[in-house]
């Protein structure tokens, strides 16, 4: 009986799913494939998109996310296993890198459901943030524009674990509130990602190069990001990201900066209460160097401490968070110049929906309250609303 049992279910487990997911394991869920599919052990992956941190990435921040960001990153996505008699796969999750949405995608998680052997698969996507600096005196008000005019992971099954992506947006800085801007100053960031994820028992492990533009500064700038996602047991997972990024001197005409060292890292920690709801911790720290000719090199420092919790009520998908955090620029070689210096304390939400097929709408809102003292800026007291709406095509 053995000699015929064990045969028999090596059979059994090498049957092709439904959706052909290649040689990446993806751990990104989609909650409409396992309600068409309840009796089945078969997975599928859905993927939300993030936006900086980044930013990040992720999200600067973080991204990402990337996010990461990065970042880096955007809206997370979950599956529920309706069939009672299966036990909980521990790789479904909630993907800590996705729930940022204040930068680029930490990095490209989505393999889509429509997956046939031979093809080119990923997520297209654009979106729009608007950060807005409010006081009590309207004639400080400011604030910056960004448009995410596309943003795209793609892979292709030939190349196994590699993964492809580009990003361009346009950002406007504004005087004065949104709704009655004066427009004084435009940046053109253009972004080129390749990554490759190591698959492991635990999650994925990934590394990623970005090579990039930014029109402003007339900057290049190259990145290093390593990120992973671990599960720890049925109930504990961690995720994160780190980057080091370089930009050489711009050769903006009468430009004093030389180059520029950034470092940045946001570590994520979830506990899982239960299939659709989960809590999380995520601490950030972002350092960057910018290297003058004279006046001394100008350090930007910043931290904080994000938590929260995502709920999925299938297929809405929510999170709510709160933090605090310091974001600092002085002069390195004087310390008595201090150019800004604010406290935040924040609170926000994002929400995901699936509008049709693999179309998925996304959108997050932030409200921040800083006190604020610097030669770069207004002492007192501000608050600044930050909003992104987005959309996503998963293929």
């Amino acid at each position: 009986m053995s000699f015929a049992t064990f045969p028999a279910i090596a059979e059994k487990k090498a049957e092709i799913p439904d959706d052909y997911t290649g040689n990446y394991q993806s751990y990104f869920h989609d909650e409409n494939e396992n309600q068409q599919h309840s009796n089945s052990a078969a997975k599928s992956g859905s993927q939300d998109v993030a936006v900086r941190e980044p930013s990040s990435a992720v999200a600067g921040d973080t991204a990402a996310v990337q996010s990461l960001p990065t970042s880096t990153t955007a809206q997370p996505s979950e599956s529920k296993n309706t069939n009672q008699n299966n036990a909980v796969d521990d790789s479904e999750d909630v993907s800590l890198l996705r729930l940022r949405q204040e930068a680029p995608p930490v990095h490209w998680n989505s393999i889509g459901r429509n997956m046939e052997a031979g093809g080119l698969h990923g997520n297209v996507g654009s979106q729009i943030e608007i950060d807005d600096v409010r006081w009590s005196n309207s004639k400080k008000n400011s604030g910056k524009f960004k448009l995410a005019t596309i943003q795209a992971f793609l892979r292709h099954d030939e190349l196994p674990n590699w993964y492809f992506g580009f990003w361009n947006a346009r950002e406007d800085d504004y005087k004065g509130q949104f709704s009655n801007q004066d427009y004084s100053g435009t940046n053109t960031i253009n972004e080129f990602f390749v990554g490759h994820i190591f698959e492991t028992w635990r999650g994925n492990i990934g590394t990623e190069v970005m090579v990039g533009s930014e029109t402003a500064t007339k900057r290049w700038k190259n990145r290093f990001k390593i990120w992973q996602d671990l599960r720890l047991s049925n109930k504990w997972s961690i995720a994160g990201y780190a980057y080091g990024e370089y930009q050489p001197q711009g050769n903006q005409p009468g430009n004093g900066d030389l180059e520029q060292y950034i470092f940045e890292t946001e570590p994520a920690i979830q506990y899982r209460v239960n299939p659709d709801l989960g809590l999380y911790l995520r601490p950030y720290y972002y350092y960057n160097r910018q290297v003058r000719e004279s006046w001394g090199d100008i350090v930007e420092q910043e931290w904080k401490v994000t938590a929260g919790f995502w709920r999925n009520w299938y297929p809405l998908l929510t999170s709510m968070y709160i933090g605090f955090g310091q974001d600092k620029i002085e002069n390195a070689s004087n310390a008595k110049e201090l150019f800004y210096d604010g406290r935040y304390k924040f609170i926000g939400g994002t929400i995901s929906y699936p509008v049709f097929g693999e179309v998925r709408l996304y959108g997050e809102f932030k409200a921040s309250f800083t006190k604020e003292t610097g030669l770069w800026t207004y002492t007192g007291h501000s608050w600044n609303p930050f909003t992104v709406v987005g959309v996503t095509y998963n293929f």
